[in-house]
Formats: structure tokens, sequence, C-alpha cells
């Protein structure tokens, strides 16, 4: 059997060797086939994942949205299954494509969701996050559940014949979009946290916000016109949702308020670049993903707990 594997990149030096390397050491009865879609990186990416024989397909910088992304690198690729994995979510396990790949036996299965855990060292909106969303309880949603999916494309696995009827097509959030789709049109999705990525974001405020304005206008395709009042309303939304949940964090005052302040920085960012004109694509460069250096260790029971901002699901 052949698995087709598609790592979206921008600037992933640090972390797309170890990616590749341990996408190799998997076992299994199984060949990959690799690819590397990449939005231009400035860095050694590309010559790193050359290095380990992946393929590559670049798309120019102001061609880039998630979905398209995506969508290129299943068609380049070969297999029925195809995962997706961020080039910083690093599998923990060496038969963490078996069993990304086992729930296929059951041909209702359209996708299968990953277990992201957090780096050391990632900060506390992620570290809530990731354990809000990512339990340890196996799932199954189909159109029976009503339950809300956990499905992200930082790690996760989907049959290529659900993807050809349908195929991914938002600019951000296309993975939640793409399981509500094919959950509503009849398939199961599953969520198997025996599967284990390490994965987590380390953004500042201005990176945070534009994650968000992403998410948010993904959104306002079903929701009609962005207003700025609807704006105020999502970033008033956001304040109040995490103070309460900073507030309630097992923490001393000083760093509550470190946190606090963190988070009205980043509430005026998503006011202030939600306004301002721009694709996916040019706001990703203007403020990507810089995740946390790793050194290889589990993350502690130590880190900080607090809530994503609006609580969604993200792409890497």
């Amino acid at each position: 059997m052949t698995i087709g594997v598609v790592i979206r990149t921008l600037n992933e030096s640090e972390l797309i060797g170890r990616c590749l390397e341990t996408l190799r050491g998997q076992r299994g009865a199984f060949e990959l086939d690799i690819v590397v879609v990449d939005s231009g990186s400035t860095d050694s990416t590309l010559e790193i994942a050359r290095s380990y024989g992946a393929g590559i397909l670049e798309l120019q910088p102001g061609e880039f949205d998630y979905s398209r992304a995506l969508n290129v690198g299943i068609e380049r690729v070969a297999g029925d299954f195809i995962v997706s994995l961020s080039a910083h979510a690093i599998p923990t396990t060496d038969d963490w494509l078996e069993k990304m790949a086992a729930p296929f036996d059951d041909p209702r299965v359209a996708g299968v969701a990953s277990r992201q855990v957090p780096w050391p060292d990632a900060p506390w909106q992620e570290v809530h996050r990731l354990q809000h969303q990512f339990g340890s309880s196996l799932q199954g949603y189909s159109r029976e559940t009503g339950q809300e999916i956990v499905f992200s494309n930082a790690a996760s696995s989907i049959r290529r014949t659900v993807w050809r009827d349908v195929p991914f097509t938002l600019a951000a959030a296309e993975d939640h979009d793409w399981a509500r789709r094919v959950v509503t049109g009849g398939w199961t999705i599953v969520y198997e946290p025996a599967a284990v990525v390490l994965h987590s974001h380390t953004e500042n405020a201005r990176q945070q916000a534009l994650r968000m304005i992403d998410i948010y206008r993904a959104g306002d395709q079903t929701k009609g016109r962005r207003t700025r009042l609807r704006t105020l309303r999502d970033a008033v939304g956001i304040l109040m949702r995490d103070a309460r949940k900073i507030a309630l964090l097992d923490e001393p005052i000083r760093r509550k308020l470190v946190y606090l302040t963190e988070l009205f920085k980043m509430v005026c960012f998503y006011v202030i670049d939600f306004s301002r004109a721009g694709t996916t694509a040019e706001r990703r460069r203007e403020g990507p993903t810089q995740d946390a250096p790793k050194n290889g260790s589990a993350p502690t029971s130590a880190q900080n707990q607090a809530q994503d901002p609006a609580g969604r699901q993200v792409s890497p």
C-alpha cells in the first residue's frame, strides 16, 4: 500500500528534517510518497526536504491559501489514503502511520485526526487549547452524533475518494469545514488519541491576531458581509472569554497580569488588522507562525493553561 504525505511549508528549516526523518522511520507494510508544498521559503527548507528525497511543489507566495496548498499536494502524491502533516508536527512513535491508517478498514471512514500535545515551551494559550480539544478518548463523529468534530490538518489522514468529491475549499480553517461537510454527507470522522504528534505554536500578539482573522474570515463566507461592529463584538467576546480563563489559572498574580496584557494587545491587533485589505497569503507572510524551539522532550504537567481565542480548530 502507498500512503501519500503532504507537508505545507514556509520557512520550516528548524524541523522539516526531523519531520521527514520520523516519517521515514515509521514501521508498517506501506510505501510513502511525500511532497512538500512550499509557499516561498527563504531559508534552507527546500534543500533539507530534497536531501530526504521528498518531492517539491512551489507556490508563489501570493497564490497561497491552506486549501489550495493541500489540494495541489494531494493531486501530486500517490495513494488511496493521504496524510496531511505540518513540518513542525512530529509523530512520537514509529507506529503513528499505522494508527492513522487503521480506521480506514471501515469503509465509512473519510478522515482520521491525530492527537496533538504541546511542546514543552508552548505558551499558555496553546497548552490549554490542545488539552481541551485533543483528549484521551477515541471518538467517532457521524451525522447522528451531533458533536463538535475534532479534526486538524496539522496531523490528519483522509480517504482520497472522498476528497475527490469533497475537496478542501476555505482559505483558512479548511480542516474543520471539510470534516463538517463530509460528516453531513454521511461519512464518519475518527479521532484517534493513540496516534500522537508534538505540535504547538509560539506566537506574539500580532501573529495570534492574524491567525484569528483568517479563521473568522473563513466563517464570514456563511455569515455575510463583515462589518466593523461585528469585528468589535468578536473582539469583546474574545477578551471576555480569555480574561475569565486567565483569572482561573493557578498562577501568580504577576504572571496573570502579563497574560492579560498580551491578550489585550492581541485583541487590539485583531480590530486594527481586520480593517486592512489583504489575502491569507499576505497576512501569513506578514506574521508567520514561529514555532517553539524543540528539544524532543515530552510536555510537562507544569505547563500553564488557558483557552485559545474563540476555542476554534486552526490550521498550521
